[in-house]
């Protein structure tokens, strides 16, 4: 089952840019990627632009065969559904402001929406800029006509959260290990 998520870049006139992501939207997954692999914002405002993926590796890639999960680039790059896929309609979605955001981001399943905004900051020992992000997370509200989500929270800072959680994860898996190991 599939943990949704949004990925969005506020640009300078408030206007946030986003991207629906499909797979692994957990702070562990996507959250931590995006605070160890995606921190220059013409990289992530270029991932954007090619629209709704599947996954988001650690790199943009290359074109790909949306089925070959037997290619290693799989797991390293991005999958997009219009780029990999060949389907229409799957470009980038603009949200007025933050708040549109977290009023309406969450109208395709979402469970976390991820910003990241440009303020300004350098890489150390680099003229390169790198974002901060932010995330916020949905709750499910049943409604007559079948429900929805909408935002718990107003955004929060990413990275702590996500690196807690990725360690978390990481436990919970070698916890498993030694289990399968005992039996």
């Amino acid at each position: 089952m599939a943990t949704r998520g949004r990925i969005g870049i506020q640009q300078k006139d408030g206007t946030i840019i986003t991207a629906y992501n499909h797979w692994d939207n957990h702070l562990a997954g996507t959250g931590y990627n995006l605070c160890e692999h995606w921190t220059d914002p013409k990289k992530v405002l270029e991932a954007i632009q090619l629209g709704n993926a599947s996954k988001w590796g650690m790199i943009i890639g290359d074109k790909t065969d949306f089925d070959d999960r037997d290619n290693p680039m799989h797991d390293i790059q991005n999958v997009y559904y219009g780029r990999d896929r060949g389907e229409k309609d799957q470009g980038p979605k603009t949200f007025k402001n933050e708040a549109d955001y977290l009023k309406n981001g969450f109208n395709s399943g979402e469970e976390f929406i991820y910003l990241m905004k440009q303020e300004g900051e350098k890489e150390m020992y680099s003229s390169t800029e790198i974002g901060t992000w932010y995330y916020a997370e949905s709750t499910y509200v049943s409604t007559p006509d079948g429900g929805s989500r909408e935002a718990r929270s107003d955004f929060k800072l990413l990275e702590e959260d996500a690196i807690l959680d990725h360690i978390d994860s990481l436990k919970r898996q070698l916890e498993i290990k030694k289990e399968r190991k005992v039996a």
